[in-house]
């Protein structure tokens, strides 16, 4: 069904490093690569960093789940689990990731549940094949992530609140892998349709487990993808990029509301903001405020029967 607007968008030219992620089985890093930058941006040193005084950093409690191979942190008794997996986004790449997003939505959530709410993170630098299939040897992220979620459920430890950010990286590969950068090559088009249609699969398998392995009430808030090279100039909403993007977007959204998931959106927010809000084609201090506010945004959208049963002392 989305397979002719893809080949529409990349007949009008393909831009494919325009998502937020990793290149294709990177280390951890503050890359900022110029290439993947818009033409005519030179990169500042990374990070492009919020002042303090706007976005305090420190005493975050949170523990840090290392993304390959470690047990879960250990957590107090009553502490209660937020916790993110899939790509880079989500583990708080590519600086600390203890000044990233993650630890102040866990504060956040601690604040508004009445509680300890403790991030713990699987996420690595995986596409959504790696995901599922794993890499080099390791176990696949999403077999680590129900393991954690039974660990959880075992122990009746609450996990309060799942965010998953899984896919820019499979765009990203197609540049890195393929060298599709332009043009509307033909095998770059049909690779783009297999991609969405096989993201669209296996994405059906992916719900299927969480779903099964976490408490019902936890809400799974999928973030949609930014366009890296959207800096605000004239036709940047409108390039090859932006369109890729929003195709991309659009099979993710669909996806998860057909399964319950809820969205927290990136795109918009980063929209003009790319040579602010991003190194490369990952966020800066910046763009994490920016990722923060959108997952506030899309917990407090939620419906009361995901928020309500995870606050302390309600109905005492």
């Amino acid at each position: 069904m989305l397979r002719p607007l893809a080949v529409l968008a990349l007949l009008l030219a393909l831009a494919l490093a325009a998502c937020g992620g990793d290149e294709d089985g990177a280390t951890p890093s503050p890359r900022g690569l110029q290439q993947n930058v818009a033409p005519g941006y030179t990169l500042a040193p990374f990070p492009f960093s919020t002042p303090e005084a706007a976005t305090p950093r420190a005493g975050v409690p949170t523990g840090v789940l290392a993304q390959y191979g470690n047990a879960v942190p250990q957590l107090g008794a009553d502490d209660a689990v937020y916790l993110s997996v899939g790509d880079s986004i989500n583990y708080g790449c590519c600086a600390d990731p203890q000044l990233s997003s993650h630890p102040l939505f866990a504060q956040y959530l601690s604040e508004r549940l009445n509680r300890t709410v403790v991030w713990v993170t699987l996420a690595g630098n995986d596409t959504l094949d790696e995901f599922v299939n794993g890499m080099g040897g390791q176990p696949p992220q999403l077999d680590r992530v129900i393991a954690a979620l039974e660990q959880f459920r075992r122990e009746g430890r609450d996990v309060v609140a799942i965010t998953l950010s899984i896919g820019g990286n499979d765009l990203l590969a197609l540049r890195t892998n393929m060298g599709c950068g332009g043009g509307g090559r033909p095998e770059c088009v049909v690779a783009f349709g297999d991609l969405v249609e096989r993201r669209t699969q296996q994405m059906e398998g992916v719900f299927e487990h969480l779903d099964e392995a976490k408490d019902p009430r936890t809400p799974i808030i999928q973030n949609n993808y930014y366009d890296a090279l959207d800096c605000g100039r004239p036709g940047d909403a409108q390039s090859a990029s932006a369109l890729t993007v929003q195709v991309l977007n659009a099979e993710i959204e669909g996806a998860a509301r057909t399964h319950g998931a809820f969205i927290a959106d990136f795109y918009t927010p980063f929209g003009g903001k790319a040579c602010e809000y991003i190194s490369g084609v990952d966020p800066t201090y910046r763009g994490y405020d920016a990722i923060l506010a959108a997952h506030k945004l899309a917990y407090e959208a939620l419906p009361a029967e995901y928020v309500e049963p995870f606050v302390k002392g309600a109905g005492e």
